[in-house]
């Protein structure tokens, strides 16, 4: 239990402010801002493995594992092109614009009422297209055509219940926040958000007392810090940068420097900025070096990787080509670079690096499979890569690391190194890790 009283009834709708209500004019507009759409439109098949005590599978409150890949038959005619796993909950997103959630809602993560262990309409989305979705151990985030953020649930700390705005502790559905807009991208790590807007400036909110909102917070404007989205304004000196190859400008300290991020990761505490040089910058939690930053001291100064090291030979490095993404857990993470190789990095009991040992490490290591990787995603102890697959073969999905719980689709056991799933001619689309379980948008069978 939290020791801050509640500021509201936990169990009654918030809205947003009358005067951040958006009006239909003001949705079809947007002026000055070209329209998001999903960066994936192509319809998909909901499936599912792994535990579900806490109603994750979604398929009822009598199934509590699965051992092999379910199908979510409530999706059949809902269109859904893109999937995001919690810790203990999952959002999907249909192609018109409609969020669904399942799982476990005991501080309204999933943003509706009613049966919680099986999949329902978010509520109050109606008159809202929205195009990109987030969650994290108990909050949930969209991102809608026009470039504004909707919220529910709350941020947790090592206290427990943190909040979600200074005056609120529990937001039972979407609310809009009200300091972003032209917001073009999002991402949610356990109890964080960062946005990332149209103009390139990157902006954090949530629990910060790892550093993962890149700024310091004060015990006695613990929450005014933290609650409320604050830009993070690091700007990189040139000689930080990999390969600088774009011109650079110059700040009001005669400091030289790359001019633009191009996007944001998240790992449980952790934030990574991605440049547009492929540096990545990290901030957060590192006490088993899963920042990939050389050593595993807390960072809240953003901190570019350690040397890349090749995993089977540790005296031989690797040439950086540039990250495009990286995502993570609370205690290791996942990089992709732009020959579609992979890297990891943190926490390795389980073998969840897939270096085929338990030895953890806090620089990136190159795995030698799989190549070609499009897609990467870690939560709880395991990990996966979706390679590319363009003649829609199937046998796409890798995964590895903790598997007792059936996350691994391989019946129940740990892998140390990536392990192929079998998928019987079926192609992935995108696949996410939850906390112990894992969601995939698969390629209907009949195309």
């Amino acid at each position: 239990m939290s020791t801050r009283k509640a500021s509201v009834d936990e169990t009654a709708e918030v809205s947003s402010p009358k005067r951040q209500k958006i009006s239909e004019t003001e949705h079809v507009d947007a002026k000055g801002f070209p329209k998001l759409t999903p960066a994936h439109k192509e319809p998909g098949e909901v499936f599912i493995v792994g535990a579900g005590d806490c109603g994750q599978l979604g398929l009822g409150p009598d199934v509590t594992s699965a051992q092999k890949l379910k199908k979510l038959a409530y999706f059949e005619d809902k269109n859904i092109v893109a999937i995001a796993a919690g810790g203990l909950h999952n959002l999907v997103l249909g192609l018109d614009g409609k969020v669904y959630s399942w799982g476990c809602n005991d501080q309204s993560a999933l943003g509706r009422g009613g049966e919680e262990t099986e999949p329902g309409p978010v509520e109050g989305l109606d008159a809202v297209k929205i195009v990109q979705i987030a969650c994290g151990d108990s909050i949930s985030v969209a991102l809608s055509e026009d470039g504004h953020v909707y919220a529910w649930g709350t941020f947790r700390n090592k206290n427990g219940i943190f909040g979600f705005r200074p005056t609120i502790d529990i937001q039972s559905r979407p609310y809009q926040i009200p300091e972003l807009s032209k917001v073009t991208s999002i991402a949610a790590g356990a109890d964080h958000i960062v946005a990332f807007t149209h103009d390139r400036r990157i902006f954090t909110w949530g629990c910060g007392e790892s550093g993962q909102l890149g700024r310091r917070i004060l015990g006695r404007m613990e929450k005014e810090r933290s609650l409320l989205p604050k830009q993070i304004t690091f700007k990189p000196h040139r000689s930080l940068l990999v390969n600088p190859k774009t011109p650079t400008k110059k700040n009001d300290a005669g400091l030289t420097y790359q001019s633009q991020f191009v996007g944001v990761g998240c790992g449980g505490h952790q934030t990574w900025l991605i440049h547009e040089t492929g540096t990545v910058f990290a901030i957060g939690l590192n006490n088993h070096g899963q920042l990939g930053v050389g050593d595993n001291e807390e960072v809240d100064v953003p901190t570019p990787f350690g040397v890349l090291m090749e995993a089977g030979d540790k005296e031989k490095d690797v040439d950086p080509n540039g990250f495009v993404s990286v995502a993570g857990s609370e205690h290791h993470a996942i990089a992709l670079d732009r020959e579609g190789r992979i890297f990891t990095f943190g926490r390795n009991d389980d073998g969840q690096l897939g270096t085929g040992s338990s030895e953890s490490v806090n620089t990136p290591h190159r795995l030698p499979e799989p190549k070609n990787v499009i897609e990467v995603s870690a939560n709880g102890a395991f990990t996966l890569a979706v390679t590319r697959d363009d003649d829609f073969e199937g046998n796409n999905l890798w995964l590895w690391g903790y598997g007792e719980m059936g996350q691994l689709a391989n019946g129940g056991e740990d892998e140390n190194t990536p392990h192929e799933v079998e998928l019987k001619g079926r192609h992935v689309y995108k696949a996410q890790c939850g906390g112990q379980h894992t969601l995939l948008l698969l390629r209907p069978k009949d195309l």
